[in-house]
């Protein structure tokens, strides 16, 4: 690891001193608290999970406020670039202000903090002379830590690397992470990060044979790890991301792009339709080696749907799973859920139909904006397209809507990002 971080200041170095708070903060929200990292016990209760960790609340806002500081010396940049998708802007403030009818108020503004530190961060990249090299460079270190640490704990280190899934009855794989599913998403990151830059980069004067099998070796990596975790989510985006990838290198489907709407729509409806037969349903998860449940998914999804909460404005800013509510949902279960594994349900039980209307609009505006710099021939934009397309299929089955995760993150990037005009000739260069 320590190799990789070396060589990699001569293929990509970080453009900047500021620009490793973003990693600091990818690393924290993508693997695990600080406080695990140290082995600080954690009682799994309602209230434990409503009070939090001292540690990692205020390593947190220690980064968001560095963050802050760098942000204020652009004051022009970080205007313009929020300006830029008001339907974004307007979501991220709904979330904020319906901290007010939550019933934990208190509880729900500080984790709408984190949500703010999310986009301190997204800015703070696009504000960047080159956004899209910066992220690269993120996404490379990251990438660098998270797969070869996870095999390291997985295979050397089980008391970190492991842990005893009581819903599973048996040990369960997380690497960095503190869940599998968690390790799933970054793997499906970091893969997909990877699957581009050996299909999309190596033209580039800086990239080498021996690059790109460094690449391939560390891609190949972190499929294995989804295999070990059995992160069935993952594996498909994954799959869906690299085909993604790899239709945009085609002519043919480069001159599609214009008509992204209507292939949106086209989609949406089919997936609708293809939910509502229950055998080709049945096909889809047994392929995968899943239930028709999606692992007890519906259950879950009929009983949260059940709870008696405001249709319009919902609870309030993630404030579902707090207090008694998640007390008695907690007493359904083997195992204690957090969300309800399903990012547009767990929109609307937070948000009401207001807050789910207002993802709707950012999700439509992130797809009119990736498809202005696809025409214009952006490669970063490919990159971030796939993660749009792959994000949507994985928030069917876990909730990766706004809060602390790469994923939302990177849908955020895709939101902000701007496409400059020299970019896809810099790329080519």
């Amino acid at each position: 690891m320590i190799w990789l971080f070396v060589r990699d200041n001569r293929v990509r170095p970080m453009p900047s001193p500021e620009s490793w708070l973003p990693l600091a903060w990818f690393f924290i929200i993508g693997t695990r608290p600080l406080s695990a990292w140290f082995s600080i016990p954690e009682e799994d209760s309602a209230d434990a999970f409503l009070e939090g960790s001292p540690l990692d609340r205020y390593s947190l806002l220690a980064l968001i406020l560095c963050g802050c500081v760098v942000l204020l010396r652009k004051r022009p940049q970080w205007r313009h670039v929020l300006r830029s998708n008001l339907w974004f802007t307007g979501f991220i403030a709904y979330c904020a202000i319906s901290v007010i009818w939550s019933d934990y108020p208190f509880v729900s503004f500080k984790r709408w903090v984190r949500e703010f530190g999310n986009l301190v961060m997204v800015v703070l990249i696009l504000t960047q002379d080159d956004p899209a090299k910066t992220c690269r460079a993120l996404l490379a270190r990251f990438a660098y830590l998270v797969i070869p640490l996870s095999a390291v704990l997985i295979s050397y280190f089980p008391s970190l690397g492991t842990y005893y899934s009581s819903d599973l009855a048996g040990i369960a794989y997380c690497g960095v992470a503190i869940h599998k599913n968690m390790l799933g998403s970054i793997m499906f990151i970091s893969a997909v990060y990877l699957a581009w830059e050996l299909l999309y980069v190596p033209d580039a004067i800086e990239t080498k044979a021996r690059d790109l099998t460094l690449l391939a070796a560390l891609w190949l990596m972190a499929v294995w790890l989804m295999l070990v975790a059995s992160s069935s989510t993952a594996l498909i985006c994954l799959a869906l991301g690299s085909a993604m990838l790899l239709m945009l290198k085609l002519s043919f489907a480069r001159k599609q792009v214009r008509h992204l709407g209507v292939y949106s729509l086209l989609g949406a409806c089919l997936l609708v339709a293809l939910f509502s037969l229950q055998g080709a349903v049945e096909v889809i998860t047994g392929a995968v080696g899943r239930d028709l449940t999606f692992t007890g998914r519906t259950e879950l999804w009929a009983d949260v749907l059940r709870e008696p909460i405001n249709p319009l404005v919902g609870t309030g800013y993630q404030s579902f799973w707090l207090g008694a509510r998640a007390d008695d949902l907690w007493e359904r279960y083997l195992f204690h859920p957090r969300q309800s594994h399903n990012g547009y349900l767990e929109t609307y039980l937070n948000g009401g139909v207001l807050g789910l209307f207002l993802l709707l609009a950012v999700i439509a505006s992130i797809g009119k904006r990736l498809k202005g710099g696809l025409l214009r021939g952006s490669s970063f934009a490919v990159l971030l397209f796939s993660f749009w397309v792959a994000g949507l299929f994985y928030n069917f089955t876990e909730a990766r809507f706004v809060g602390p995760n790469l994923i939302w993150i990177m849908l955020s990037l895709a939101a902000l990002y701007q496409p400059r005009k020299d970019e896809a000739l810099q790329t080519a260069e």
